[in-house]
């Protein structure tokens, strides 16, 4: 607004207040005496005056504000903020990994001075700064803005700021930096900021020192198994000092296996450190595991490697991604082992595999394949297959729609069930104390074969499922008698055994164990009847104890003698079996209860291929037996069965085993002939 239209609208306004109070007429052409009353004293009052006062001191306030506000733009028009510039200079391709230099040029072309201006310097994510020769300031935003303090610049001064750093990445990714000066103009209180097109730069990566790619499916079925293959390789001329590869894997991802093993996990990344790598080396990881996942969620993993050079800075950091996609189950897949999807097994006994599989989509699904991979202690020449075909060479079973016509087309709702039958092996290749814990894996694979344009085969896996059945530990015990022994131990009496007298016998208990560790070995057996404990044996550990009948006699607490409670039925059957704490063997023992006629031996811990890769473990005893007359013409029995029994450490199943009596026929004393062990009557009646 111009002053001389200020002054317009100021003479209207007046001229309207005069009009209004009705003295607009009588003064248009007054003169200084009229307001001056007879007296010669001033007409003029305050009082009567007072709008026409206030008006006016309004005019002169509205008069000022104008003024100020005119000066405040003739100010505003005289500072342009597109003339402060910022410059970012730069190459715009770059070998990953290579240090590059920027200029961050800046130049006040405005007419003032512009009052602390700073430096605003933004990077991409795989930016590494190195230096610069003016010190940034400290903070930032982890590391990817830059910021700088400057001088206050002068109308029409200039100045650079220039910085060093590398930028790691891909081949052919694109990278983009931004820059921006902050300031206060001399004649303002608040601050600018200026950029412009030349504040931004992209820079390609158009060469990598190493090279890197992951192979992972496109697609799964929630939980099957995945395999991912890492590839890499140094296709620069140097050597780098060390390699750091990790693996990031979703939620979801269980971890199975990798080669090379892993040096660390942290939860679902794995982490392989590699020293030393030289030029045009190749390296390969495999990794194995199972991802889960809901129907159509898309899982991504990836790979990151940091580069060091040989004075240990970080030369390069690259990536890559894979995203794999859940796809719903169209199949459920069950398979039992006789009828039980949990169970261990023992040394050649049969197993009937039943592999149950139901489409609970709604599509159809055409020609459907079955595959069963064994591999384990089973004997293959057992095999036994229903309406499939076996390859001997990869031990696979097959069933397809020549065998099974309902495969063909497997529409929704349908189930069926394919099955084999074959034996736990009687072999097992053992040749050090490590060879234990055997299992029989079985991987089921159902897939589906079709034609796609081009009448390619194409088989898509739909559902996999694998079983293990763990194999039992093998615990055997050999009892033997001798007349004529060793000579550790000395036997009395006749052969053959006569009516009346006594007669001595050495029975030596050998005890073997093969497959697995057992541990809470017990072995007894009773005494006949007309059988006695002489006192007289010899330890695992080859110690003899010699003596009478009370000689290694002892009577564990709780089996005293105690007719009343034994006769107490309602007791006994009234005692809580759950509060009864399990018999836990803490030491090696041999001993004869005289209460219950027992001889027992028992062991905390039996190794595994005890007798095979160690010697057996073997005690020896002695017993007497003094024949009747009712025995005349017949062997007498001198041992009862001898039960071991133990728990699997790996199976964590009882393990029991018996050993047939024995007689005085005495098989494994070959001094003594087939007709010795016949008792016969007094000869000196």
């Amino acid at each position: 607004m111009s002053q001389n239209v200020i002054n317009e609208q100021t003479d209207e306004n007046i001229k309207k207040y005069l009009s209004e109070s009705g003295e607009v007429n009588k003064t248009e052409n007054a003169k200084w005496s009229d307001v001056l009353d007879g007296n010669g004293k001033s007409r003029f009052s305050f009082k009567k005056n007072k709008k026409l006062v206030l008006l006016i001191l309004f005019l002169i306030i509205a008069v000022v504000l104008s003024v100020a506000y005119f000066v405040y733009l003739k100010g505003q028009r005289s500072f342009d903020d597109k003339k402060v510039k910022i410059e970012i200079k730069a190459p715009n391709e770059v070998a990953s990994g290579n240090e590059i230099t920027f200029v961050i040029e800046y130049r006040n072309d405005t007419g003032v001075k512009l009052k602390n201006p700073k430096i605003t310097f933004f990077t991409p994510e795989k930016f590494i700064f190195t230096s610069s020769d003016k010190k940034p300031l400290e903070g930032g935003d982890d590391g990817l803005v830059l910021s700088w303090n400057i001088d206050d610049l002068s109308a029409g001064e200039s100045g650079k700021i220039k910085l060093f750093g590398r930028i790691t990445g891909n081949k052919n990714s694109e990278h983009e930096f931004n820059s921006k000066i902050s300031y206060i103009p001399n004649n303002f209180n608040y601050e600018f900021q200026s950029a412009g097109n030349l504040s931004k730069i992209k820079i390609e990566i158009i060469s990598v020192s190493f090279d890197l790619s992951l192979k992972c499916p496109e697609e799964i079925i929630t939980g099957n198994e995945i395999d991912c293959l890492i590839a890499f390789e140094n296709i620069s001329d140097n050597n780098f000092r060390k390699i750091n590869i990790k693996a990031n894997f979703p939620e979801g991802f269980i971890f199975a296996s990798a080669n090379p093993e892993i040096d660390e996990k942290i939860e679902n990344s794995l982490n392989w450190n590699m020293e030393e790598t030289k030029t045009k080396a190749k390296g390969e990881i495999a990794i194995k595991g199972n991802l889960v996942g809901e129907k159509n969620e898309e899982k991504e993993i990836e790979i990151e490697v940091e580069i060091f050079e040989s004075d240990g800075r970080l030369l390069e950091r690259i990536n890559k991604k894979a995203i794999i996609k859940i796809q719903e189950v169209p199949i459920v897949l069950e398979q039992t082992v006789n009828a039980l999807e949990n169970l261990s097994v023992n040394k050649e006994e049969e197993m009937e595999y039943r592999i149950k599989f139901k489409n609970i989509s709604d599509q159809e699904i055409r020609g459907l394949v079955i595959n069963s991979e064994l591999k384990g202690g089973v004997d293959f020449n057992s095999l036994e297959v229903i309406n499939g075909s076996y390859d001997n060479k990869s031990n696979k079973i097959t069933w397809s729609a020549f065998n099974v016509p309902k495969l063909a087309v497997f529409k929704p709702g349908d189930e069926d069930e394919v099955s084999f039958k074959i034996k736990v092996s009687d072999y097992f290749d053992i040749r050090s104390s490590e060879d234990k814990n055997f299992i029989i894996k079985n991987k089921v694979v159902i897939s589906s074969f079709n034609f796609n344009d081009d009448e390619a085969k194409i088989e898509k896996e739909i559902v996999s499922d694998e079983m293990i059945v763990k194999i039992n530990s093998f615990l055997f015990i050999r009892t033997k008698g001798y007349f004529n022994d060793d000579g550790r131990i000395k036997n009395i009496g006749v052969i053959p055994p006569e009516v009346g007298k006594e007669t001595t016998y050495t029975i030596h208990w050998n005890l073997n164990n093969l497959l697995g560790d057992i541990k809470n070995v017990k072995i007894a057996s009773i005494l006949p009847d007309n059988v006695k404990w002489t006192g007289n044996y010899i330890k695992s550990n080859g110690e003899i104890s010699l003596g009478d009948e009370n000689n290694g006699t002892y009577v564990p607490e709780g089996e005293e003698e105690n007719e009343e409670e034994n006769n107490n039925e309602d007791e006994v059957n009234s005692q809580d079996d759950s509060e009864a704490e399990e018999y836990q063997i803490t030491e090696e023992k041999f001993y004869y209860n005289a209460v219950t006629r027992e001889i027992v031996w028992e062991m905390p811990w039996l190794s595994a291929n005890t007798g095979l890769i160690s010697p057996s473990k073997e005690i020896v005893y002695q017993v007497s037996i003094i024949p009747e007359a009712s025995d005349v013409g017949k062997t007498i029995k001198i041992m009862n069965e001898v039960g071991a029994v133990g728990f699997d450490e790996f199976t964590n199943e009882e393990i029991v085993t018996l050993e047939s009596e024995l007689t005085t026929e005495l098989p494994d004393d070959y001094s003594i002939g087939p007709e010795e062990g016949i008792v016969i009557e007094n000869l000196k009646e």
